[in-house]
């Protein structure tokens, strides 16, 4: 899956939205066709998709260092 600028003017694939897209999604053959979608759409996607998703931070390799000496302590 990959998300790439659009080469050609498209309209965008939500129900409603008459602006020109800017993205498209696609997913390497398994859906038929790319889905396009213009900033403001991709921008509203993110965020509900973001109330679902949050990413975790990663651990540090610094603050392990200092818990490994605190262990030893």
């Amino acid at each position: 899956m990959q998300i790439e600028k659009c080469k050609r003017p498209t309209k965008c694939d939500f129900i409603g939205c008459n602006n020109l897209a800017d993205y498209s999604f696609s997913t390497k053959g398994l859906i038929k066709r790319e889905l396009s979608f213009c900033n403001d759409c991709l921008k509203g996607m993110y965020e509900e998709i973001g109330k679902l998703q949050v990413p975790k931070g990663t651990t540090s390799p610094f603050k392990l260092k200092q818990r490994l000496k605190k262990e030893k302590v």
